[in-house]
């Protein structure tokens, strides 16, 4: 276990009093030790855990197994807190009504303008697309014609892509009318065509992803592995993910990327 990490990100929690805002607050360890215990018991969360490591897949589904709640915000260790309590009840409420009301299925937390660490794909989305006039991006990355003949050359992947802008744009709603909508709450919607799956700070009904999700992973295996085990994010960064036009929702955000044990 990253020790500091975990640390460092319960401490965020704790400070924020954000675990007041769950009825339930649980942390899995693979390889669980008695010090992993201790940890989850100094920031009063329960725990579970496997004997042996089973990989990004196998925690997850040992995870939603050892719960009975019907909403389940997953987030992983590396997830730090940057938004304050009110914030983030607001968020969270915004994002249980959609997905009750149908209008998502799964709401991504992680910030959309501080994401932190390792998010790649924002350099990705700039060279298919250059960062428009209200954009919060470095306006001198990429160049506006290399990303024009990308786009002509692949214009499958450059739709694929468009989600990205996100987290580059004010509001790309208004550079992809057809691929976001804004809700009532101000929050934006984006199909699973044109955003992949995260297993970082999402929100989602417990059942869907035990019932719907999961299952489509085990039974489609990637060849790229995580240390040797399915990883979730590789198996569905795939046409059928796009195919589901599965509706994702995009908070502002509560969570940056942030490891510090390396």
């Amino acid at each position: 276990m990253r020790r500091k990490t975990v640390d460092h990100t319960l401490a965020s929690y704790a400070e924020r009093g954000f675990p007041s805002l769950f009825d339930h607050c649980q942390i899995f360890f693979q390889e669980i030790t008695d010090s992993d215990r201790a940890v989850a018991e100094k920031y009063g969360f329960d725990t579970a855990g496997n004997s042996s490591n089973r990989g990004i897949y196998g925690g997850v589904k040992a995870l939603l197994e050892s719960m009975s709640d019907d909403y389940v915000l997953f987030v992983e260790n590396d997830c730090v807190l940057i938004e304050n309590r009110d914030s983030a009840e607001k968020q969270l409420a915004a994002a249980v009504r959609d997905i009750d009301a149908g209008r998502a299925a799964v709401y991504r937390f992680r910030h959309l303008r501080r994401p932190g660490e390792d998010f790649a794909t924002v350099d990705k989305y700039l060279r298919y697309y250059p960062a428009g006039p209200q954009s919060w991006i470095n306006r001198d990355r990429g160049s506006p014609f290399m990303s024009f003949v990308r786009r002509l050359l692949r214009p499958a992947k450059a739709r694929r892509l468009a989600g990205i802008a996100a987290y580059v744009e004010l509001q790309p709603e208004m550079l992809f009318p057809d691929v976001f909508t804004r809700t009532a709450d101000n929050n934006l919607i984006v199909s699973s065509r044109h955003l992949t799956w995260t297993n970082q700070a999402v929100l989602f009904r417990r059942r869907w992803v035990l019932d719907e999700i999961l299952p489509w992973v085990a039974a489609h295996p990637s060849s790229r592995t995580v240390n040797g085990f399915p990883d979730i994010e590789k198996e569905l960064n795939c046409r059928w993910w796009r195919q589901q036009d599965f509706r994702i929702g995009l908070a502002p955000g509560l969570f940056t990327h942030q490891r510090l044990d390396r």
